[in-house]
């Protein structure tokens, strides 16, 4: 049975101050092949099964982080071009704009 801190439970303290407390992860079923490619990749490695599963999360978070990211910024730049797009229809061409006296 492989057991992780990666559950986070938050409250406000007596002070009024934001608590974070891990909690335990549990996980019961993941199969035997998943067990067998844990016990592998932490014997190649030289780390134990839990070192290895909080990488792999720390990873997969750290990628799901950056691809929000990229989205939000491909959103505002799509946001953007549309609003240069509006300036140019409804008053041309112009460098008057991004000029600095």
């Amino acid at each position: 049975m492989l057991y992780g801190y990666m559950c986070i439970n938050m409250h406000i303290n007596s002070h009024g101050i934001e608590v974070i407390m891990p909690s335990p992860l549990n996980i019961r079923d993941i199969g035997q092949d998943r067990k067998a490619a844990l016990e592998l990749e932490a014997k190649v490695t030289g780390n134990s099964i839990a070192e290895v599963v909080r990488e792999w999360i720390d990873a997969g978070i750290a990628r799901s982080r950056a691809e929000r990211e990229r989205a939000a910024w491909i959103a505002s730049a799509k946001q953007g071009i549309a609003d240069e797009h509006l300036h140019l229809e409804q008053n041309g061409p112009s460098l008057a704009r991004f000029r600095q006296l």
